[in-house]
């Protein structure tokens, strides 16, 4: 059951982050500026400088278990052959 209220507060925090980032990239740059609802928001330069950053540690994330994984495939098969 734990893992259900875990998967069910995942679920809503993606849909709040999504639901936020859409309103502050389609809905905001047609407010103006002095409008009260940008000030819930970063100025438009964070909109694609964020994505971009978590594209980045992704990719180095999934690269570097990539690599630690063929590293200890090769040492396995090294081990294997003496």
């Amino acid at each position: 059951m734990q893992d259900q209220q875990v998967g069910l507060v995942m679920l809503l925090v993606a849909t709040l982050i999504f639901i936020y980032y859409t309103i502050w990239t389609f809905v905001t740059p047609f407010l103006d500026d002095d409008s009260i609802i940008q000030n819930f928001f970063l100025p438009r330069y964070y909109a694609i400088a964020l994505p971009v950053v978590a594209l980045i540690v992704g990719i180095s994330i999934v690269a570097t278990f990539v690599g630690l994984v063929i590293v200890k495939s090769v040492q396995k098969k090294k081990g294997k052959k003496n």
